[in-house]
């Protein structure tokens, strides 16, 4: 069993006005742009460390909240996009954050936009990374993800059985890929090594609180969302891998074309996890407004 990073990320946690406790952690530039990180699914606060020289070299302070149930973060029945955004406002105005930029990974995307969507007045940029369309677009190769999205979007407690399944394969894992897959060829894919290290511990984080947080995650992901993404007037990127196998590329190209604002970056040869890993500068940067992305 590889060994467990979970006790090496300093966490922080803020009490919200309805009683629930947020937890996060902080990465980059402590002094830099302040950047909210909406993790992926299943993922936690854990996730916000990939990159993160990169993200200290653009001047990026990142913070990354666990959502509701996932990580620390205590559990908030029935929540929606619009409640996730609510907490990020939450948290910022808490930490004396006037302005923020918002990066959202993979089932993170939603999020992010989200963000963009309810709080336009509080958001400087959004960045959606390897991101998931909205209902009705492509799904990856995994079948195991396509039941999932169709069983939670009929109740959360239809995709409790998947879950269970896929909790029991991230506690066995002795690597990420053990959960994920190996790659065909490339040695040096994200899913090995340390990046593969942080993604794991990640997701154990994501599902430390059972298997009902990653079902109501599903059901928000894959259900109607409260708003549209003609509503996000903030500038967005959406950034993602030409050969993403868990979320395809045409998703993005969707969000891209339907955000009245956004610009796409498409990185060749790179699959689901690779952009959040090696293009972090290239992300975080052009969410500071630092650099310009390729």
């Amino acid at each position: 069993m590889v060994p467990d990073l979970r006790d090496d990320v300093p966490t922080e946690e803020v009490q919200l006005t309805d009683g629930r406790t947020l937890a996060y952690a902080e990465y980059g530039d402590p002094d830099g742009t302040p950047v909210f990180f909406c993790h992926g699914t299943p993922g936690s606060r854990i996730s916000g460390q990939l990159g993160r020289d990169a993200k200290a070299e653009v001047g990026a302070r990142v913070i990354a909240p666990d959502r509701p149930g996932f990580g620390a973060s205590d559990r908030q029945p029935g929540r929606t996009f619009a409640d996730w955004a609510a907490d990020v406002a939450a948290l910022a105005d808490e930490l004396g954050i006037e302005e923020y930029a918002v990066v959202g990974f993979s089932g993170g995307g939603p999020y992010a936009l989200a963000c963009a969507a309810h709080n336009p007045e509080l958001v400087t940029r959004c960045a959606v990374v390897s991101g998931v369309g909205p209902p009705g677009s492509a799904r990856g190769d995994l079948g195991f993800e396509r039941a999932l999205a169709s069983a939670s979007r009929v109740s959360p407690q239809f995709g409790r059985p998947l879950v269970w399944l896929m909790a029991r394969a991230v506690a066995s894992a002795d690597s990420f890929t053990d959960v994920v897959g190996e790659p065909d060829t490339d040695l040096a894919d994200p899913r090995r090594g340390e990046s593969g290290r942080v993604l794991l511990a990640d997701f154990r984080e994501g599902l430390s609180q059972g298997t009902t947080p990653l079902a109501t995650d599903y059901s928000v992901l894959y259900g109607a969302w409260d708003f549209d993404l003609a509503d996000v007037a903030v500038p967005t990127r959406v950034f993602h891998g030409e050969s993403d196998a868990n979320v395809p590329v045409a998703p993005g190209e969707g969000v891209a074309s339907e955000v009245p604002t956004a610009d796409l970056t498409v990185y060749e040869d790179a699959g689901h996890f690779r952009p959040i890993v090696e293009e972090a500068r290239d992300i975080f940067g052009w969410a500071v407004g630092r650099e310009e992305s390729k």
